[in-house]
Parts: structure tokens; sequence; C-alpha cells
């Protein structure tokens, strides 16, 4: 018999997190659900352990890592859910967590509903919503955030109908890491789709504590990668224009800032990422029309629940407070 909620949990050598993780889920008051355990390729023994600890779970395996998006993907293709959950392995919930999420999702009557992240070892909660500027770089606000509409909501933790995800095109595997839950919520704006945020709803997320661990060059590649594949695909041409040039006028700048600092791989990670979407601009521009097709509104719709400035100055207030306080 068929569940009413997937349960979809992408791992790639996350022991460490499983057992908080998937205690919490069996140890629901709502019990109407699957689990779909998503093995990326792990080497530290986690489909054993889920296999040996957790025999109701339906585990798909991968022999490559096909990143978040595509473990989701190859997740909910193997569901049998008519909800979603999207869930981090390194996610814990409370007893009455998908209890609420259902009840909150059919009241609010949206087509996407996420939550509030929270410290992985305390209860201490804090508002926010998430957005992005004009040229798709990511920036959270944490100051009188009730009347603000998030522009996307952490992929770490997201409810909807599978027949939604299906009909918007969902994640786009091609997102290895970061931003995939960005395009697609820009594209379920641009579909006139509903999304919703609790403040009063937490899910419980390890996220790195330390700023300076995101400065890798491999994250600053998937980024820039996938940053402009974003614009690529869900921009008009007429704004398109526009928008490259400035955004194409800051990768420079951000490019010699790197290499001032002696950071060369970080300042090479830029054109790699151009490098990537020349490569693959054929497989783009045929999501592109896809897109443009589907939408239903126009971009000035869609800048108007962006923020109106400029993230990356936020973010070399960020950098430069880092550097200051330990050395690179």
């Amino acid at each position: 018999m068929n569940k009413l909620i997937s349960i979809i949990i992408v791992n790639w050598n996350g022991l460490r997190w499983l057992k908080k993780c998937l205690d919490s889920l069996y140890a629901q008051t709502y019990q109407n659900f699957e689990i779909v355990f998503v093995d990326n390729g792990s080497q530290d023994d986690s489909i054993a352990f889920v296999e040996k600890n957790y025999p109701k779970a339906r585990i798909v395996a991968s022999k490559e890592n096909l990143g978040f998006a595509g473990g989701n993907n190859l997740g909910i293709m193997n569901s049998s859910g008519l909800y979603i959950l999207l869930l981090n392995n390194d996610t814990w919930v409370e007893n009455d967590f998908l209890k609420n999420i259902f009840e909150n999702f059919k009241t609010k009557k949206c087509d996407v509903f996420g939550v509030t992240e929270t410290k992985y070892e305390t209860f201490k909660r804090r508002k926010y919503r998430l957005k992005i500027d004009l040229f798709g770089n990511q920036v959270p606000f944490r100051n009188n955030v009730e009347s603000l509409e998030p522009f996307y909501i952490s992929g770490a933790c997201l409810f909807f109908k599978k027949k939604l995800y299906l009909e918007t095109g969902g994640l786009d595997s091609d997102f290895f890491m970061y931003c995939e839950e960005v395009d697609w919520f820009w594209r379920l704006h641009l579909m006139e789709r509903k999304i919703s945020q609790s403040d009063n709803m937490f899910v419980h997320h390890a996220r790195s504590k330390d700023f300076g661990k995101k400065l890798k060059p491999l994250v600053f590649l998937w980024r820039n990668q996938n940053t402009l594949q974003m614009l690529l695909k869900n921009y008009k041409w007429f704004n398109l224009l526009w928008v490259l040039l400035i955004y194409f006028i800051q990768n420079v700048f951000e490019i010699l800032f790197f290499l001032f600092i002696l950071r060369p791989k970080i300042s090479l990670s830029y054109i790699q990422g151009w490098w990537f979407n020349v490569k693959n601009f054929k497989k783009i521009m045929q999501k592109r029309k896809w897109v443009q097709e589907n939408r239903k509104i126009g971009d000035f719709e869609i800048m108007k629940k962006m923020y109106f400035g400029f993230a990356k100055l936020r973010h070399l207030g960020r950098f430069i407070a880092y550097i200051y306080e330990k050395p690179l």
C-alpha cells in the first residue's frame, strides 16, 4: 500500500548523522509515510547501517555522486507518495513535525511549504528570509522579517505535491551543488505558484558554523557555474543582456580581489564557471526554451520579489571581517 508522504533523504558519507535523523522520523506521531534513502556512492557503510537498523526504509543506491539535485530527483522517481518532503540527512525533527507540516500545507493552500532552520544541538530559534539580488546572488535577512516575502526557502526541508514538482521541472540535475533550490523557486515564481514559510515550525540542521569553510575553490566553482546557468534560463533576453554585463563586471572585480589576497584557485573558479556554461550552452538553451514557454509573468514582477541592491557587497563585508579574525 502506497504511503501518503514520501520523505527523500539524500546521503553522501553522512553516517554520523543518520541515527538522529531517522530516529526522529520513525518517532513521529503521524505515520503515513515512507522514507526513500538515496545514497550517492558513499564509502562509509551508510547503506549497511540503514539496512540493519531501519529495514522499512526504501534504499536507492547510486554508484556515483549525483549531487543534491540529482540525488533528490532519483529519490522522487522511486517514491510512491502523493506528497514529497525533501529533508537533509544532517537534520532532525520533533515528534509532531510531519503532522504539523501536513496540516500547515493544507491550511495555507500553497504549492511549496518550508520551515525555519534552527541549530542542530539546541532550540534557539531566529526568524529569517532568503532572497537573491538581480544577479542571482543569495542574501539572507534576519531583522524585521515578518512581512518580508521569501524569494526562496532552503532545500534542507521542503514540502510539496509530487505532481507539482513534476509539472514545474523540479531541481535541475545539472546543478551539482548550490543554487538548485533558488533556480526552482525562480521558476515557481514565473509560473505564479505560491510558496509559504512558517516561522513557528523548525528543522534542526547542522549547518557549518565556520564561514571560512565556504572559502573553497570547489564551492566557488559550483556557485559560479550555477548562478550563471540560472540567469541564462530564467531572464528574458532584453533583461538578460544588461544583467549579464553587470554580472561579468562583478566577476572581474572578484577575480582581481582574490588574486590580490593570493587565492588564485578561487579566481580561476570564475573562469571555469564561465567555461562550464559555454560547454553546456546548447543544453542550457533547451532548458531556457521550456522555462520561457511556460512562464506566466514578466521579469519586472519577479524583480519586485528580489533584493534591490548588490548582495556581493554584503558578502564582501562578511569576508573582510573573517580574514581579519583568522588568517587564510
